[in-house]
């Protein structure tokens, strides 16, 4: 027994020590894009970065009346009676699964977030979007990613029934596309409009907060403790075995918080010492 905790901490070791690697690589990345902003953007997303530090939750909060009827219009209340509905300022960014790890450009942006977490015995379904991208998008574009976070949560439940876990970057990528295609099916899409969305959400990459999946994943659920009671009605009971075989590792997932929350501070320094090395502070490039 001791042995096997004792793998699965240098496991955890490794792979927050990798992470936290890939995070620095990342914000130069980042550094490189924010640093053609001008002097008022950069301070605007930099202080964001840092009242997100300070209080997670914060990074998301409520949907307005319109934009919730709007999205029940487009997708139907039914299929989304027990899902919270936030957006935020910030869109999430992750290892690329569609780029070649050989070109220049190594992340993938995501406008958009569907989670599941186990907390204080019921399970909460969480959509999380974009702010800026609600009121920019059409509405062929909001319906299709919204089947798009849909398709991908059915996927994502039906590999954790045959209980796959751990899914590689391929598998993802597998993913990620079925979900695509099914939703492009489900919304009637139009090819010249998903070919405007990618490059909305391009533009809205270059000109918002960028912010790692994980630490996204956790100020979701910092939303759902420091609203507990407002959010508690959409909260379910474990529907069969399988969620309720899945309740323990669930609630360990708070265990990654701290972590996520660590991380995304390594993250933020790492990322305001490139905009400083870059001279994008005074609004310039130093060569």
């Amino acid at each position: 027994m001791t042995s096997s905790a004792d793998g699965g901490a240098e496991s955890r070791k490794k792979y927050e020590a990798e992470y936290i690697a890939w995070l620095q690589i990342a914000a130069k990345e980042i550094a490189e894009t924010l640093k053609n902003l001008n002097f008022d953007k950069i301070n605007e997303i930099v202080e964001f970065y840092e009242k997100s530090l300070a209080d997670p939750a914060s990074m998301h909060f409520p949907l307005e009346s319109e934009e919730e009827e709007t999205i029940e219009k487009l997708i139907g209340s039914h299929r989304i009676e027990s899902t919270i509905l936030l957006k935020t300022k910030a869109l999430i960014f992750a290892p690329s699964i569609l780029v070649p790890s050989a070109t220049t450009r190594s992340l993938d942006y995501g406008i958009a977030m569907h989670r599941r977490f186990f907390l204080r015995g019921l399970w909460f379904s969480v959509i999380a979007v974009n702010e800026d991208y609600l009121q920019s998008a059409t509405e062929p574009m909001l319906r299709y990613m919204l089947e798009h976070e849909l398709a991908q949560g059915e996927i994502y439940k039906e590999l954790v029934a045959q209980h796959i876990k751990i899914l590689s970057s391929k598998m993802k990528g597998v993913v990620h596309e079925e979900a695509r295609l099914k939703a492009i099916q489900q919304s009637a899409i139009s090819h010249d409009e998903v070919q405007r969305e990618r490059q909305l959400i391009l533009d809205l990459s270059a000109q918002s907060p960028l912010v790692p999946t994980h630490f996204a994943s956790a100020s979701l659920l910092k939303y759902l403790e420091a609203n507990w009671e407002e959010v508690k009605p959409f909260g379910l009971p474990s529907q069969n075995e399988i969620e309720k075989g899945l309740e323990l590792s669930s609630e360990k997932f708070a265990d990654w918080t701290d972590f996520s929350c660590s991380a995304f501070k390594i993250f933020l320094n790492a990322l305001k010492r490139e905009i400083t090395m870059t001279g994008a502070e005074y609004g310039v490039e130093i060569v």
